[in-house]
């Protein structure tokens, strides 16, 4: 596959995020990361800003699949389901990276505007991911259209507080009880 120069940047910029922490990206060093020049990575991404939001989303982008939501032979529950368990560590491997996740938010709270940034772009990729699979399954007649806005805020408050309660309480609460969570309230969106 031939990827585009945006592309090839933003690929090395989400390296260096995951490698080295959001903290290490720079114009200098994505460019440098990617092997073009500063002017060039600026075309592509013209502030700091862009280059934040670009890999914030692409970040989220990356984990979250539509799967199989709009298979209707499925049960609905289930597929949603599926779906909103991509929000949450799918093994305690990944439960490790929530430590990571929890020094974005405590630099947020501190006031660094770079990762209120990164932060409120990746809210936003996931909030177009939850919106994507609402519609599917309000067009499907599962849901009523007008709660889906109801039912995207009430699923990243629950996913926030689980992944707050995976990383800080990790013997109170473990992947099979997150999951629990998102099982039940798959459930009652969709009854």
């Amino acid at each position: 596959m031939n990827r585009s120069k945006r592309e090839e940047i933003l690929a090395a910029a989400l390296r260096m995020a995951y490698e080295q922490g959001i903290g290490a990206l720079s114009v200098r060093s994505v460019a440098a990361a990617a092997g073009v020049g500063a002017s060039t990575l600026r075309h592509y991404f013209p502030s700091q800003a862009d280059l934040y939001r670009a890999v914030a989303s692409q970040a989220v982008t990356y984990v979250l699949d539509d799967l199989d939501i709009a298979d209707d032979s499925r049960d609905p529950a289930d597929r949603l389901y599926d779906c909103l368990a991509q929000f949450v560590p799918q093994s305690d491997e990944q439960a490790q990276a929530l430590a990571g996740w929890a020094e974005l938010n405590r630099l947020a709270l501190g006031g660094d505007a770079r990762v209120m940034e990164i932060l409120k772009s990746g809210r936003r990729a996931s909030e177009e991911a939850l919106q994507s699979w609402f519609g599917v399954l309000a067009g499907q007649g599962h849901v009523a259209s007008a709660d889906v806005g109801a039912h995207v805020a009430h699923v990243l408050t629950l996913v926030d507080g689980l992944n707050l309660d995976l990383f800080l309480f990790p013997d109170r609460v473990d992947l099979a009880a997150a999951r629990t969570a998102l099982r039940w309230c798959a459930e009652c969106i969709v009854s």
